[in-house]
């Protein structure tokens, strides 16, 4: 296998289930791959992908990387390999995409040989269009196969999990991601605070040490203490984010308080850290969230990123400001 097709070490569990399925010619015509972002499932998923068609398989069953199918498998326009996401500026996947995602995958494809559909991510179906999908998941068409991949499988309807094939993909130990971000990230990079900084995710944890996101998490932290310890004020520091890094800011935020609820919890984490998570009420960080959900929505509708990020670091210093 090329290199940069190889199976994740914390994945190589999974992979023999799909290759022992493919190997006995027992592949279900529907599955669900659920995992946290940023460990990999999307990249298992390309691998898989590869190993349906790829015409130099290694005995284990893996693709190549280098053969044509694998190649357009990399670049997406393998002509047997259909896919769904969710398009720019909407917040599902309608109804009328899976009706015609349903009508090629009934098609034969040009060379007889299995197609794919994939959808991702799956937890973005709505109502309708989890029904448009069911008929398909119960009566699949001959050589096809439908993968599903979704950060939050409960978020599905049980009608549609119970018809799918489940296989799950825990994040890695801390052993795990803190050895392979070691031996992929460049020499001498602050790996432990980049896995810190991306919540455990290693693929995440990588991206932020080669595009500089690090320094700029380590940025926000800094921001968001100060602001809690009453030792910055809220519109200087909208200012120094930005309008360009409010996208990515108001996610980063997100998941930070996903995680000091996790704390606040489960305990762990450094001093700082510890110490917000005890003094934000669990109350007020799902209000932060729903915040935070409504202003990545009205950035959408070109809303001024600086107003949104002002009224809610203003709204932040108020809440922990005085603890």
């Amino acid at each position: 296998m090329s290199a940069e097709w190889q199976i994740l070490p914390w994945h190589t569990s999974q992979w023999r289930q799909l290759t022992q399925a493919l190997k006995q010619q027992r592949l279900a015509h529907a599955w669900l791959f659920s995992g946290p972002a940023g460990c990999g499932t999307r990249e298992f998923a390309q691998v898989f992908a590869a190993a349906l068609w790829c015409r130099a398989p290694a005995a284990d069953r893996s693709p190549c990387g280098i053969c044509p199918d694998c190649r357009q498998v990399r670049a997406q326009t393998h002509p047997n390999l259909q896919t769904l996401q969710v398009e720019e500026g909407k917040r599902d996947i309608p109804i009328e995409a899976v009706r015609e995602l349903c009508q090629r995958l009934a098609m034969t494809s040009h060379d007889g040989r299995a197609q794919l559909a994939l959808i991702d991510p799956a937890d973005a179906l709505n109502r309708n269009s989890v029904n448009a999908l069911l008929k398909t998941v119960e009566e699949p068409p001959a050589h096809s196969h439908l993968l599903l991949l979704a950060q939050r499988p409960l978020a599905l309807p049980a009608t549609l999990r119970s018809r799918c094939q489940q296989l799950r993909f825990p994040p890695p130990s801390v052993e795990q991601a803190t050895n392979w971000l070691r031996a992929h990230a460049p020499a001498g990079a602050a790996v432990e605070t980049a896995l810190s900084a991306a919540h455990g995710a290693p693929l995440d944890a990588l991206a932020l040490l080669n595009d500089g996101g690090l320094d700029r998490q380590i940025a926000w932290r800094k921001a968001m203490l100060d602001l809690a310890a009453g030792r910055d004020d809220p519109v200087r520091a909208a200012q120094a984010i930005g309008e360009e890094q409010a996208p990515a800011f108001l996610r980063w935020f997100f998941a930070t308080l996903a995680n000091l609820l996790r704390l606040r919890t489960l305990g762990g984490g450094d001093a700082d850290l510890e110490w917000l998570a005890r003094a934000l009420p669990v109350s007020a960080a799902a209000a932060l969230a729903d915040e935070l959900i409504g202003d990545l929505r009205r950035l959408e509708s070109n809303a001024r990123p600086l107003w949104l990020l002002e009224s809610l670091l203003i709204r932040w210093q108020d809440l922990l400001a005085r603890r």
